[in-house]
Protein backbone atom coordinates (compact mmCIF):
# COMPACT_ATOMS: atom_id res chain seq x y z
CA UNK A 1 0.00 0.00 0.00
CA UNK A 2 0.87 3.70 -0.40
CA UNK A 3 2.29 5.29 2.27
CA UNK A 4 1.43 8.80 0.79
CA UNK A 5 -0.11 10.56 4.29
CA UNK A 6 -2.88 12.67 2.06
CA UNK A 7 -5.88 10.04 0.80
CA UNK A 8 -6.55 9.75 -2.99
CA UNK A 9 -10.10 10.32 -2.68
CA UNK A 10 -11.85 11.71 0.71
CA UNK A 11 -15.62 12.27 1.93
CA UNK A 12 -15.65 14.78 4.90
CA UNK A 13 -18.91 15.31 6.10
CA UNK A 14 -21.32 14.35 3.24
CA UNK A 15 -24.35 14.47 3.83
CA UNK A 16 -27.68 13.82 1.32
CA UNK A 17 -31.43 13.48 1.25
CA UNK A 18 -34.27 12.27 -1.08
CA UNK A 19 -37.64 13.57 -0.20
CA UNK A 20 -38.57 11.72 2.74
CA UNK A 21 -34.72 10.03 3.41
CA UNK A 22 -31.68 10.61 4.92
CA UNK A 23 -29.47 8.82 2.16
CA UNK A 24 -26.29 10.07 3.91
CA UNK A 25 -25.68 11.60 7.63
CA UNK A 26 -22.49 13.37 7.96
CA UNK A 27 -20.43 10.96 6.49
CA UNK A 28 -16.38 10.68 6.04
CA UNK A 29 -14.68 7.79 4.17
CA UNK A 30 -10.68 8.01 3.17
CA UNK A 31 -9.61 6.19 -0.35
CA UNK A 32 -5.89 5.60 -0.68
CA UNK A 33 -3.80 4.70 -3.93
CA UNK A 34 -2.72 1.07 -3.74
CA UNK A 35 -5.48 -0.02 -1.17
CA UNK A 36 -8.61 -1.86 -1.86
CA UNK A 37 -11.34 -0.23 0.70
CA UNK A 38 -14.36 -2.57 0.91
CA UNK A 39 -17.90 -0.75 1.81
CA UNK A 40 -20.87 -2.63 3.76
CA UNK A 41 -24.05 -2.30 4.75
CA UNK A 42 -27.53 -3.39 4.76
CA UNK A 43 -30.18 -2.62 1.56
CA UNK A 44 -30.79 1.20 2.34
CA UNK A 45 -27.58 2.18 4.65
CA UNK A 46 -26.32 4.39 1.73
CA UNK A 47 -23.62 2.52 -0.01
CA UNK A 48 -24.97 3.26 -3.58
CA UNK A 49 -25.53 6.88 -3.05
CA UNK A 50 -21.93 7.06 -1.51
CA UNK A 51 -20.75 5.85 -4.74
CA UNK A 52 -22.77 8.20 -6.47
CA UNK A 53 -21.17 11.00 -5.25
CA UNK A 54 -17.86 9.85 -5.90
CA UNK A 55 -18.67 9.20 -9.56
CA UNK A 56 -20.88 12.51 -9.88
CA UNK A 57 -24.50 11.36 -10.08
CA UNK A 58 -25.38 12.94 -6.71
CA UNK A 59 -23.98 16.22 -5.34
CA UNK A 60 -24.06 16.30 -1.65
CA UNK A 61 -25.95 19.06 0.12
CA UNK A 62 -23.14 19.45 3.03
CA UNK A 63 -19.65 18.27 3.07
CA UNK A 64 -16.93 17.91 0.70
CA UNK A 65 -14.71 16.32 -1.43
CA UNK A 66 -11.51 16.00 -2.21
CA UNK A 67 -9.14 14.91 -4.63
CA UNK A 68 -5.25 14.76 -3.76
CA UNK A 69 -6.06 16.85 -0.53
CA UNK A 70 -7.83 19.91 -2.52
CA UNK A 71 -11.36 20.42 -2.62
CA UNK A 72 -13.44 18.97 -6.08
CA UNK A 73 -16.83 19.51 -6.96
CA UNK A 74 -18.66 16.82 -9.31
CA UNK A 75 -21.22 18.19 -10.67
CA UNK A 76 -21.34 15.90 -13.90
CA UNK A 77 -20.10 12.03 -14.36
CA UNK A 78 -17.92 13.72 -16.52
CA UNK A 79 -16.17 15.81 -13.95
CA UNK A 80 -15.68 12.74 -12.20
CA UNK A 81 -14.39 10.63 -15.23
CA UNK A 82 -12.01 13.91 -15.93
CA UNK A 83 -10.74 13.18 -12.21
CA UNK A 84 -10.05 9.70 -12.98
CA UNK A 85 -12.88 8.07 -11.08
CA UNK A 86 -14.41 5.32 -12.83
CA UNK A 87 -17.33 3.45 -11.70
CA UNK A 88 -18.53 -0.67 -12.45
CA UNK A 89 -22.30 -0.57 -11.79
CA UNK A 90 -24.23 -4.13 -12.15
CA UNK A 91 -25.95 -2.94 -15.18
CA UNK A 92 -23.44 -3.17 -17.72
CA UNK A 93 -22.41 -0.16 -20.17
CA UNK A 94 -21.39 -2.20 -22.95
CA UNK A 95 -23.31 -2.28 -26.35
CA UNK A 96 -23.98 -5.90 -26.99
CA UNK A 97 -23.84 -5.90 -30.97
CA UNK A 98 -19.97 -3.97 -31.04
CA UNK A 99 -16.53 -5.83 -30.93
CA UNK A 100 -14.45 -5.51 -27.69
CA UNK A 101 -11.94 -2.82 -28.88
CA UNK A 102 -15.44 -0.61 -30.49
CA UNK A 103 -17.11 -0.37 -26.92
CA UNK A 104 -13.81 0.29 -25.45
CA UNK A 105 -13.03 3.23 -27.49
CA UNK A 106 -16.79 4.54 -27.88
CA UNK A 107 -17.45 7.87 -28.04
CA UNK A 108 -13.97 8.38 -27.95
CA UNK A 109 -12.50 6.50 -31.01
CA UNK A 110 -8.97 7.55 -32.74
CA UNK A 111 -8.92 8.72 -35.85
CA UNK A 112 -6.49 8.73 -38.47
CA UNK A 113 -7.09 12.21 -40.09
CA UNK A 114 -10.23 14.02 -40.97
CA UNK A 115 -9.70 12.54 -43.98
CA UNK A 116 -8.41 9.09 -43.28
CA UNK A 117 -11.43 8.38 -40.70
CA UNK A 118 -11.22 6.65 -38.15
CA UNK A 119 -8.07 4.37 -36.82
CA UNK A 120 -9.67 0.59 -36.21
CA UNK A 121 -6.00 -0.59 -36.83
CA UNK A 122 -5.14 1.56 -33.95
CA UNK A 123 -8.07 0.75 -31.26
CA UNK A 124 -7.63 -2.78 -32.17
CA UNK A 125 -3.62 -2.64 -31.15
CA UNK A 126 -4.61 -0.38 -27.75
CA UNK A 127 -7.25 -2.78 -26.75
CA UNK A 128 -4.65 -5.98 -27.20
CA UNK A 129 -2.54 -3.32 -24.88
CA UNK A 130 -4.77 -2.81 -22.47
CA UNK A 131 -6.21 -6.61 -22.07
CA UNK A 132 -2.54 -7.92 -22.46
CA UNK A 133 -1.46 -5.53 -19.31
CA UNK A 134 -4.57 -6.99 -17.22
CA UNK A 135 -3.89 -10.82 -17.93
CA UNK A 136 -7.35 -10.65 -19.90
CA UNK A 137 -7.17 -12.98 -22.38
CA UNK A 138 -10.28 -12.33 -24.71
CA UNK A 139 -9.95 -11.22 -28.52
CA UNK A 140 -10.38 -7.66 -28.87
CA UNK A 141 -12.47 -8.10 -31.99
CA UNK A 142 -14.75 -10.58 -30.12
CA UNK A 143 -18.69 -9.14 -30.71
CA UNK A 144 -19.59 -8.38 -26.78
CA UNK A 145 -23.08 -10.46 -26.59
CA UNK A 146 -20.94 -13.73 -27.53
CA UNK A 147 -19.00 -13.06 -24.27
CA UNK A 148 -19.76 -13.99 -21.00
CA UNK A 149 -21.37 -12.47 -18.09
CA UNK A 150 -17.72 -12.80 -16.25
CA UNK A 151 -15.85 -11.93 -19.63
CA UNK A 152 -18.52 -8.98 -20.26
CA UNK A 153 -17.40 -7.65 -16.32
CA UNK A 154 -13.59 -8.13 -17.38
CA UNK A 155 -14.04 -5.73 -20.32
CA UNK A 156 -16.22 -3.28 -18.29
CA UNK A 157 -13.02 -2.96 -15.69
CA UNK A 158 -10.79 -2.95 -19.23
CA UNK A 159 -12.67 0.34 -20.55
CA UNK A 160 -12.55 1.64 -17.38
CA UNK A 161 -8.88 1.54 -17.00
CA UNK A 162 -8.29 2.01 -20.64
CA UNK A 163 -9.53 6.30 -19.14
CA UNK A 164 -6.44 5.72 -17.27
CA UNK A 165 -8.65 6.07 -14.26
CA UNK A 166 -7.08 5.89 -10.70
CA UNK A 167 -10.16 4.97 -8.48
CA UNK A 168 -12.10 2.56 -9.87
CA UNK A 169 -15.51 2.10 -7.93
CA UNK A 170 -17.23 -1.28 -8.16
CA UNK A 171 -21.25 -2.14 -7.25
CA UNK A 172 -21.88 -5.80 -6.64
CA UNK A 173 -19.28 -6.89 -8.93
CA UNK A 174 -19.95 -10.63 -8.26
CA UNK A 175 -23.55 -10.57 -7.81
CA UNK A 176 -23.70 -12.72 -11.29
CA UNK A 177 -20.29 -14.85 -10.92
CA UNK A 178 -19.57 -18.23 -10.32
CA UNK A 179 -16.63 -19.12 -7.65
CA UNK A 180 -13.84 -19.41 -10.13
CA UNK A 181 -15.08 -16.04 -12.13
CA UNK A 182 -15.34 -14.19 -9.06
CA UNK A 183 -11.70 -15.83 -8.26
CA UNK A 184 -10.54 -14.49 -11.32
CA UNK A 185 -11.75 -10.91 -11.01
CA UNK A 186 -10.57 -11.00 -7.56
CA UNK A 187 -6.88 -11.51 -9.00
CA UNK A 188 -7.62 -8.90 -11.53
CA UNK A 189 -8.45 -6.34 -8.25
CA UNK A 190 -5.68 -6.98 -6.73
CA UNK A 191 -3.56 -6.39 -9.62
CA UNK A 192 -5.22 -2.88 -9.91
CA UNK A 193 -4.58 -1.64 -6.43
CA UNK A 194 -0.82 -3.13 -6.95
CA UNK A 195 -0.43 -0.75 -9.82
CA UNK A 196 -1.64 1.95 -7.27
CA UNK A 197 -5.17 2.18 -8.21
CA UNK A 198 -7.66 2.90 -5.56
CA UNK A 199 -10.60 0.52 -5.36
CA UNK A 200 -13.65 0.64 -3.80
CA UNK A 201 -15.89 -2.48 -3.35
CA UNK A 202 -19.10 -2.64 -2.58
CA UNK A 203 -20.47 -6.00 -1.64
CA UNK A 204 -23.09 -7.79 0.25
CA UNK A 205 -20.98 -10.80 0.61
CA UNK A 206 -18.78 -10.51 3.55
CA UNK A 207 -16.68 -13.99 3.11
CA UNK A 208 -15.52 -11.67 -0.03
CA UNK A 209 -14.79 -8.50 1.76
CA UNK A 210 -12.25 -11.02 4.18
CA UNK A 211 -10.47 -12.32 1.18
CA UNK A 212 -9.97 -9.06 -0.71
CA UNK A 213 -10.00 -5.56 1.43
CA UNK A 214 -7.38 -3.99 2.95
CA UNK A 215 -9.53 -1.79 5.24
CA UNK A 216 -13.39 -1.81 5.71
CA UNK A 217 -16.28 0.31 6.36
CA UNK A 218 -19.30 -0.53 7.69
CA UNK A 219 -22.68 2.16 6.51
CA UNK A 220 -25.93 1.62 8.75
CA UNK A 221 -28.96 4.38 7.78
CA UNK A 222 -27.03 6.34 6.14
CA UNK A 223 -24.10 6.88 8.91
CA UNK A 224 -20.55 5.75 9.03
CA UNK A 225 -20.51 3.12 12.15
CA UNK A 226 -16.83 2.42 11.43
CA UNK A 227 -13.58 2.20 9.67
CA UNK A 228 -11.18 -0.71 10.09
CA UNK A 229 -8.36 -2.69 8.87
CA UNK A 230 -9.89 -5.75 7.96
CA UNK A 231 -7.12 -7.65 9.74
CA UNK A 232 -8.34 -6.17 13.21
CA UNK A 233 -12.27 -7.72 12.26
CA UNK A 234 -13.72 -11.26 12.55
CA UNK A 235 -16.92 -11.38 10.43
CA UNK A 236 -18.97 -11.26 13.82
CA UNK A 237 -17.81 -7.48 14.17
CA UNK A 238 -18.67 -6.23 10.73
CA UNK A 239 -22.09 -7.92 11.34
CA UNK A 240 -22.92 -6.42 14.88
CA UNK A 241 -21.57 -2.74 12.97
CA UNK A 242 -23.88 -3.93 10.35
CA UNK A 243 -27.33 -4.62 12.23
CA UNK A 244 -26.33 -3.64 15.26
CA UNK A 245 -27.07 -6.52 17.50
CA UNK A 246 -24.25 -9.00 18.50
CA UNK A 247 -25.01 -12.71 15.97
CA UNK A 248 -25.01 -14.60 18.98
CA UNK A 249 -28.06 -13.13 20.04
CA UNK A 250 -30.35 -14.87 16.91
Amino acid sequence: MNTNDIPLWELRSVSKQFPGVQALDDVSLTLKAGEIHALVGENGSGKSTLAKCLAGVHQPETGELLYNGKPVELFHPFDAQAHGVATIYQEFSLVPTLTVSENIFLGRQLSRSKLRGLDWDGMRSRTSDILDQLAIHIDPLAVVRDLSVAEQQLIEIAKAMSMDSTLLIMDEPTAALGLLETQRLQELIKRLASQGKAILYISHRLDEIFQIADRVTVLKDGRRVGTSPISQLEMNDVIKMMIGLDIGQH
